[in-house]
């Protein structure tokens, strides 16, 4: 995360993003919409103190030093009882006591009743019926001696046109905002604790490696010429870097190592024999595991001898090679005789022997989990290895994990492919580059297959 800007890791988990704005305005929404509907009315009173025999100064002062006890009366039984009787409600004086509330501002004679309820009518109603009340109430207590005082209704409660509660328009903003927060909070704490691997930073955290290719995801069933000519050209391109890191030079045997089942997907290894094969090399594809890909060229094979039948020395090279029409790729399939892993030992030096005489290239990928043709039995033969990542899904542990298996097998993978990258993703690799990422000559393999005397013959078909 120390990488990435804020920006960008919320751009990476915009969906998260998306899903807790929604959470949070349809959960906003429930609640405004959920909570009944209440209306506010208010109406206001007027003091009136009359004395023949006192001033004004006398009368103001007496006003102001008794309207305010005049607003702890409202909540009263003795005013509330009468409005309950006169206006049929269905309530005690408790419930109504809750739905009224009278207040004084300060340094005047007026005192605002204000009523709450379910329906415009009825606050309106209550409102004017509670004022009448207490009005009543001060006339009968108050008007003793030389003062005569007097509450009158100097305006009325109107029936509102809106309820004052719920603030539907607040309560929906404030879902949004809320959204929006725990969205960011949720795509840092992604950011803080997800592996995915997302970008050539995440890449080279992990490992130290390079990205040498960025292949972009295939659509089946997308027919667009410009979507092929980018996949084309990015293949190529992946190819061309192959070659320069290492040295210049096109490896005899290219090891692919996938993180996880996902990420070595027949299309990309496929396209990769192609692109070679394009160069005008001699190329064989060798497949070590039977794909489960319906939808892959490859998936035709499935059912035939290959490489296991090679390895139990139950068939010839010529017999297994096959070739894919649409890509123009010899092909060496995963084979069902049963092997074991003494006989993969025992006999894939001789195999890989006559592997190299039929081709230039020889490419093939092997899963860091694989037996029993492992990656401890063929890296030491390949000149080049490369592990392919898939973009947002494979994590660093599992890159960690292929690396390991190749440093175990004392090779070291000269960097990484990564695969279905989003088209509207564009990863600058050639910044990111360092000189320790090219070698200055080809490598040479740990072990090297024996060479036959005899001229290379053509794959068969």
């Amino acid at each position: 995360m120390e990488d990435l800007s804020y920006l960008e890791i919320f751009r990476q988990r915009w969906l998260a993003i998306l899903v807790a704005v929604a959470a949070g305005v349809v959960s906003a929404a429930l609640i405004a919409f959920s909570i009944p509907p209440t209306y506010t009315a208010t109406a206001t009173l007027f003091l009136v103190v009359n004395d023949e025999n006192s001033t004004l100064a006398e009368r103001s002062q007496f006003s102001l030093a008794r309207v305010n006890s005049y607003t702890d009366l409202v909540r009263s039984s003795n005013v509330l009882r009468p409005v309950i009787k006169d206006l049929e409600l269905d309530l005690t004086v408790q419930e109504l006591s809750s739905m009224v509330s009278a207040t004084n501002p300060n340094s005047t004679v007026n005192i605002n009743i204000t009523a709450r309820a379910g329906s415009a009518a009825d606050s309106s109603a209550i409102a004017n019926a509670v004022a009448d009340s207490l009005s009543q109430l001060v006339a009968r207590v108050e008007n003793f001696g030389t003062f005569t005082v007097s509450l009158d209704r100097l305006i009325p409660a109107l029936t509102p046109v809106a309820p004052s509660a719920p603030q539907k328009t607040v309560i929906l903003g404030l879902g949004l905002l809320s959204g929006l927060a725990g969205g960011a909070i949720i795509a840092l704490l992604l950011a803080r604790f997800d592996r995915r691997i997302r970008s050539v930073n995440d890449v080279r955290r992990a490992t130290g490696l390079a990205v040498l290719g960025a292949i972009p995801r295939r659509h089946r069933r997308s027919a667009r010429d410009q979507e092929h000519y980018e996949l084309d050209a990015a293949v190529t391109e992946t190819v061309t870097r192959i070659a320069q890191a290492n040295g210049g030079g096109m490896p005899r045997l290219l090891l692919l190592v996938p993180t996880g089942h996902k990420s070595g997907a027949p299309q990309v290894r496929l396209a990769l024999a192609e692109a070679v094969a394009a160069t005008g090399r001699q190329t064989l594809l060798v497949e070590s595991e039977t794909t489960n890909d319906e939808s892959s060229p490859l998936a035709e094979f499935a059912g035939g001898p290959g490489l296991a039948e090679l390895l139990t020395g139950s068939s010839t090279l010529s017999g297994v090679i096959r070739i894919v029409e649409d890509a123009g790729s010899f092909v060496v399939p995963a084979g069902i005789a049963t092997l074991t892993e003494a006989q993969a030992q025992a006999s894939f030096r001789s195999v890989a022997t006559q592997l190299f005489a039929d081709a230039d290239v020889v490419i093939t990928q092997i899963a860091p989990v694989a037996s029993p043709v492992s990656i401890q039995l063929v890296a030491p033969y390949a000149d080049v290895s490369v592990i392919v990542v898939r973009h947002n899904h494979s994590t660093e542990v599992e890159l960690a994990q292929a690396v390991s298996q190749l440093r175990i097998a004392g090779v070291r993978p000269i960097g990484v492919v990564l695969v279905e990258v989003p088209r509207t993703r564009h990863l600058h690799l050639m910044a990111t580059w360092t000189p320790e990422d090219f070698a200055t000559k080809p490598a040479k393999a740990l072990i090297t297959p024996r060479r036959i005397a005899a001229a290379k013959r053509p794959p068969a078909g």
